[in-house]
């Protein structure tokens, strides 16, 4: 028996009164959640990132050309307090993977730009994430991979909505 099934039976075990079939979803979710950073880890690693700091470069990457966003955007865009933000992206500007300069749009403003060392570099982390990815996921026919991305689509919309709807109420 594996642990997935020993952690199943004991809450049949000790809550046999509950339907208990909604919590087995979100129990593997927290276990992959844990192996998809140790596997983010991994792939960073040999680059000396961390996936926060990944999460900068491959966001002003994806902004396209110029490659540049202010502070704001990011720390929307990624999720991140703009004291975290802060944090990155003074560790990214001494590693010399982004500069930041005044806004030319925003006097008050600055803009984080991709340097030519950083591009260089996000580019070799994208090339590196999609062998161990690929790697990863070979043992999945096209067919599984698609449902799993079906699947797991669904079940985010339904976090989705969930932090949604915590925020309007905050909100309010």
């Amino acid at each position: 028996m594996d642990w997935f099934e020993d952690l199943e039976r004991g809450w049949e075990t000790e809550y046999s009164d509950l339907d208990i079939s909604n919590l087995p979803p979100l129990v593997r979710l927290a276990r992959l959640g844990v192996l998809i950073d140790a596997f983010q880890h991994d792939v960073l690693e040999p680059f000396e990132l961390t996936p926060s700091d990944y999460g900068v470069l491959a966001t002003l990457r994806r902004a396209g050309a110029p490659y540049s966003l202010n502070p704001s955007q990011l720390y929307s865009r990624l999720r991140r307090s703009s004291g975290g933000m802060t944090k990155i992206l003074k560790r990214l500007e001494q590693s010399g993977l982004v500069e930041r300069a005044p806004d030319p749009e925003d006097g008050r403003g600055t803009r984080v730009t991709l340097t030519a060392r950083g591009h260089s570099l996000q580019d070799r982390v994208f090339h590196a994430f999609i062998a161990a990815t690929s790697s990863l996921m070979a043992p999945l026919d096209e067919s599984q991979k698609r449902a799993a991305n079906h699947s797991l689509g669904e079940l985010l919309a339904v976090f989705e909505g969930r932090a949604k709807r915590r925020s309007a109420a905050s909100n309010s």
